[in-house]
């Protein structure tokens, strides 16, 4: 898990910058869209309730016209002289029970009653006696009033005339009814105007409404211009109770509904969606929460861009400044500019004072493990007085072969320090070998060469020295592959180990020895010049000759070597 952890890559800052900020826009904009939502159903409701009331105003005035107009059809209808005089005769003889003579009157008044029906809109015209008996009934629906039958009536009375609700054969009626008086103020019987509270009736109070409507009467839904689910919903929700006003849900649209007037326990309601009215009015606010929605998008991403970019380009830089500085290893190289930030400044700062710290730690361990080289060299030249000084001396003339041969830096102080510590391994050969006087058995040279191999192992237990490894253990390697340790050949033997091995030979024929005298150096050149191509690589050679002014002349051999010091 760990390692799968580890080699997964955050994103980028441009990329996390792009995806806080477009999801802070989606957040900003679905608030808005639920304000906006709720703000435009709210007023939409109010609007509809409003133009319920306004509905109500309306149909309650339209409504009383209409009844006042059909009083006053019905009164006038009721003034029939002979419809009077037949109703009066019919109850007169229906006491005497001359049966003969009250079917010829009720076939006058049902003569009658159909000539009056002719002239008027009413679903039917009643007559009804004072026991409130159908006596006759025309008109369209005229056959849902059965002679004889009671008429069960709910009415507002005022006076004589009054507008109720009648129910017969379970249909229900509103009806609109007058006395029929005689001159002497004898009441004979009553006058209806039925209309039917039926599909048709709701149609035609909803068009005078403008609204949806229903009806409710004795805790039923007599008729509505509803869906058949939403009236199903609407009865069961308003018909016990029969509300003023409110809003439900029906048929999963949300509707208002207010109370056009009330007839007994009749009410008729109108309704309006609020869904359905608020519909437009969405659509044009998700038309234009679309156009905001698109320019705030448009301008996160211009504004995320150029806010990434102003954060993620001094980042990027000052990340591609230490991945260079990481890659060389030269904790000097220049960091970017700052001014993008005072963080970004800030940062930079504090590393580049953490690189200073760094840089000066680092000269403090190379100027120690420098100083603990030289100490080795220094240690091992001390036990033999006439080599003092050779490790340095071969030190200085490896460089300045190496600068000959354009060396990079880096690859001058491996060579530097290599060269010094060339002959480490000397530490592991005993005294009377090292420091014999005379020409050495074959025996005691198997000995010496040895050191190659313990110095190699030496700097093999000091992990900062594993570079020079190389120039320690193949210093005396040869072309003619006639070395050792290993016999290498030409080029499978290290440049470094190569230059150390020609400064190193040209060091010990210009240097006195206790068998023999110093050699100058035109005579140490003229031997390497022989040998080259078999114990030395001639370019190495050639080098050397470049690196030392007056190579010819017979200097001494302090001369040469400060000639290489100042090359």
């Amino acid at each position: 898990m760990t390692a799968m952890l580890s080699g997964r890559r955050p994103p980028r800052l441009v990329v996390k910058t792009l995806a806080v900020t477009f999801m802070t826009v989606f957040v900003l904009l679905a608030v808005v869209f639920v304000v906006v939502t709720f703000s435009v159903r709210e007023q939409v409701r109010q609007a509809v309730t409003t133009s319920l009331e306004s509905s109500q105003r309306m149909f309650a005035a339209l409504e009383a016209r209409r009844q006042r107009e059909l009083v006053a059809q019905a009164g006038t209808l009721a003034e029939n002289p002979t419809l009077k005089a037949a109703l009066d005769t019919y109850q007169t003889e229906a006491r005497t029970g001359n049966s003969a003579v009250k079917a010829q009157l009720l076939a006058t008044i049902d003569s009658e009653l159909t000539k009056v029906a002719a002239r008027v809109e009413a679903d039917a015209i009643v007559l009804v006696d004072m026991r409130q008996n159908t006596l006759a009934a025309a008109g369209r629906l005229g056959d849902r009033w059965p002679r004889g039958q009671p008429v069960a009536l709910a009415a507002d009375r005022d006076g004589g005339s009054f507008d109720g609700i009648a129910r017969t054969n379970n249909e229900t009626f509103r009806v609109v009814a007058v006395p029929l008086d005689f001159s002497d103020g004898t009441t004979v019987g009553m006058l209806y105007l039925a209309t039917s509270l039926d599909a048709n009736y709701a149609q035609e109070l909803a068009q005078l409404a403008g609204t949806r409507t229903a009806i409710i009467s004795d805790g039923l839904l007599l008729a509505s211009t509803l869906a058949p689910e939403a009236a199903r919903e609407f009865e069961a929700a308003v018909a016990a109770t029969r509300p003023a006003e409110g809003t439900m849900s029906l048929a999963g649209e949300s509707h208002a509904y207010r109370r056009l007037v009330a007839v007994g326990d009749t009410v008729f309601y109108a309704l309006g969606s609020i869904d359905e009215s608020s519909l437009s009015a969405m659509r044009q606010s998700m038309r234009n929460l679309a156009f905001i929605a698109i320019g705030a998008i448009v301008l996160a991403l211009v504004g995320s861009i150029t806010l990434a970019r102003l954060v993620a380009e001094p980042i990027g830089q000052l990340s591609g400044a230490i991945a260079r500085m990481a890659a060389t290893r030269d904790v000097t190289l220049p960091l970017p500019s700052g001014g993008s930030s005072r963080e970004v400044d800030a940062l930079i700062e504090t590393f580049s004072a953490l690189m200073a710290s760094l840089a000066q730690a680092e000269a403090e361990t190379e100027a120690a493990y420098t100083g603990a080289i030289r100490a080795l060299a220094a240690a091992l030249d001390a036990r033999d007085p006439y080599t003092a000084g050779h490790s340095e001396r071969v030190s200085v003339l490896s460089v300045a072969i190496g600068r000959r041969l354009s060396l990079p830096p880096g690859d001058l102080e491996v060579l530097r320090l290599g060269a010094l510590l060339h002959d480490i391994g000397k530490i592991g050969v005993p005294d009377d070998v090292l420091r014999k006087p005379g020409p050495l058995t074959d025996e005691e040279f198997d000995t010496i060469k040895q050191h190659p191999v313990l110095g190699a192992r030496i700097l093999r237990s000091v992990p900062f020295l594993a570079r020079h490894i190389v120039i320690v253990e193949l210093h005396h390697e040869r072309p003619d592959g006639r070395g050792y340790p290993n016999g290498l050949r030409g080029n499978e033997i290290p440049l470094a180990a190569r230059i150390v091995h020609v400064a190193d030979a040209y060091d010990a024929i210009t240097s006195a020895r206790a068998y023999r005298r110093a050699r100058p150096s035109g005579d140490a050149l003229r031997e390497l010049w022989r040998c080259a191509g078999t114990e030395f690589h001639a370019e190495i050679v050639g080098a050397l000759a470049t690196a030392l002014p007056g190579v010819t002349s017979d200097s001494a051999h302090a001369h040469a070597l400060e000639s290489v010091s100042h090359a």
